[in-house]
């Protein structure tokens, strides 16, 4: 067998799809067709993520080689990824590339790294809790009853409060960028495992998502006032001068 057709017999031994080996490797779906239909050759570096990804030796990929008698074979592949059934973010069902509870884009690829909790360690301001409540239920997936429950001590008491644990740093900083930071005060915190009640009293592991300022648009009112005062400073300017 040439390379081509190696690389179309390993991948489909494992089950996956062009597009699914390109996410592996990092290309697109339309690389890994031009590798099997013999057009192109993934570079070297790609050769060693195709090898990684297919859990094969470099031999075999490059030169058909099979393993030596006496040599051991390489382990068996572990089974391609499945996407969750349900959003990491808010537990809903999930279904799709896109949680249609909170928006999360769904993860293709399993986390890495250490895990994160995002903790409330009060409210701010002095608004009603039905719009912190709204806030929870939308990207927590909170009952209504919890969500009531979580801000009535908050606000009452100064509660710290777990929102989620057992996240990736992206899914964190995903969720912290999209809860109202004027409404609550948020910090991340590694998750190793510990009790609620403790984890929600560590030390902050990494900072929050910079918030964008909300600025409305100026309204007609506001535009014509603008021009008036320009149009008047350039007069003053002129009769300065």
């Amino acid at each position: 067998m040439e390379l081509n057709e190696r690389i179309t017999v390993i991948r489909k031994t494992m089950g996956l799809t062009q597009e699914q080996l390109g996410e592996l490797v990092g290309v697109s779906r339309q690389a890994v067709s031009k590798w099997e239909s013999g057009q192109t050759v993934p570079d070297a570096i790609t050769v060693a993520k195709l090898c990684r990804a297919l859990n094969v030796s470099a031999d075999y990929v490059l030169l058909g080689k099979e393993p030596e008698e006496g040599e051991p074979a390489a382990p068996p592949a572990e089974p391609p990824y499945e996407p969750p059934k349900e959003c990491p973010i808010c537990k809903r069902p999930a279904e799709g590339s896109i949680c249609p509870g909170c928006g999360y884009p769904v993860p293709v690829q399993p986390p890495r790294g250490p895990s994160y909790a995002l903790v409330s360690e009060g409210v701010v301001g002095t608004v009603e809790n039905d719009r912190r409540a709204a806030e929870l239920m939308q990207y927590c997936g909170f009952s209504q009853g919890y969500a009531n429950t979580c801000c009535k001590q908050m606000s009452e008491y100064g509660t710290y409060t777990l929102l989620r644990r057992g996240l990736s740093d992206t899914a964190v900083q995903w969720l912290a960028s999209h809860l109202d930071q004027d409404l609550f005060r948020l910090k991340i915190v590694e998750d190793c495992g510990e009790s609620d009640d403790m984890l929600v009293i560590k030390r902050r592991a990494m900072e929050l998502p910079a918030v964008k300022p909300n600025k409305e648009p100026m309204g007609f009112g506001g535009t014509v006032l603008a021009v008036a005062v320009g149009v008047i400073l350039a007069l003053f300017l002129l009769s300065v001068f």
